[in-house]
């Protein structure tokens, strides 16, 4: 290109310093015309064209076109129009007063009956609790109602009798504490007899009655007793348990012996025996929570008044016997 550019001015600079050839003259052949030499020859001086750097081409430049963005209208929400609904209206109601019910003319005999059939019997064993009084609270008056004044007049509640009368001795016996009593409550029949006896020990003694069940009491010095069933057979169970006692005591044989080895517990509390048996004909009173035994040969009454549970209790004795 460059190249090019420098033959093309050259061109233009010869043809403008040639010179217009002159008028051609027809001469006559034998004249000689003198040749006409240029004195000399033009340079010609090249003149440095400006130089043309490569100019990058710009790529096209994508046009964006423009997107209509969507245009969001706002849709009015629907407003909610609450209807208020119909009150209830809580009316009250009228209130209704009993009226008393006339009595019937009833005949005496008819007003008798009526009188025992309300009546309430208690059984023959129980003993009414003792009547304690019961605060009710007075309710508040109602405007508009008619408000009727009513006394209560406690009834005084009478003693329940026993239904078995205790033998007079034994009654003598039990009068001079009351609380004994009342933890015996009332006696279940007559007196029973039974063969019975009784061995002493250091602290204690035990009973036996040959009752239904044989029964063995095992009383401590603490006031405190526990009852056991008798389960020692003649012939089956050993009569005594080859225990060598210390100077002046004595081992417990037969039943007494066996629930002596076999309680650890009753053994530590009893001690060793100080007495051998001593057999008698037992008188028994049985009472609704417990019972008083009789021994002729023992001279005492032994009262026991047992626990809930029947196994054990407290005991106590008073001398004599019914």
């Amino acid at each position: 290109m460059r190249q090019t550019c420098i033959a093309i001015c050259l061109l233009f600079l010869l043809a403008a310093c040639a010179e217009t050839p002159p008028d051609t003259v027809i001469v006559p052949t034998l004249a000689e015309l003198p040749t006409l030499t240029p004195s000399a020859t033009p340079t010609v001086t090249a003149t440095p064209s400006p130089t043309l750097s490569a100019t990058p081409t710009l790529s096209a430049t994508p046009t964006l076109s423009a997107t209509p963005t969507a245009t969001l209208s706002q849709t009015p929400r629907p407003t909610v129009t609450v209807t208020p609904s119909a009150t209830i209206t809580d009316t009250p109601s009228p209130t209704f007063t009993a009226s008393p019910t006339p009595e019937a003319n009833l005949g005496s005999l008819a007003q008798l009956a009526l009188t025992a059939a309300a009546a309430t019997v208690l059984p023959p064993t129980l003993r009414p609790p003792v009547a304690t009084p019961i605060l009710l609270d007075t309710p508040a008056p109602i405007a508009g109602t008619p408000v009727v004044a009513t006394t209560f007049t406690p009834l005084p509640i009478a003693p329940v009798a026993c239904p078995w009368s205790l033998p007079e001795a034994l009654n003598s016996l039990l009068a001079g504490d009351p609380g004994l009593s009342t933890a015996l409550g009332c006696p279940s029949g007559t007196p029973a007899h039974f063969a019975g006896a009784a061995q002493m020990f250091q602290n204690g003694m035990m009973y036996y009655l040959d009752g239904a069940p044989r029964t063995i009491y095992v009383l401590t010095i603490d006031g405190r007793y526990h009852r056991f069933d008798d389960t020692w057979v003649q012939g089956v169970d050993p009569d005594s348990g080859g225990e060598i006692p210390p100077p002046g005591l004595i081992e417990p044989i037969r039943g007494f012996g066996k629930v002596w080895r076999q309680n650890p517990d009753v053994r530590a509390s009893l001690g060793w025996a100080i007495t051998n048996e001593l057999g008698d004909t037992a008188t028994v009173q049985y009472f609704e929570r417990g019972r008083a035994i009789y021994l002729p040969v023992r001279g005492e009454t032994v009262i026991l008044a047992e626990d809930p549970n029947g196994q054990t209790g407290v005991w106590r004795t008073v001398s004599g016997g019914f």
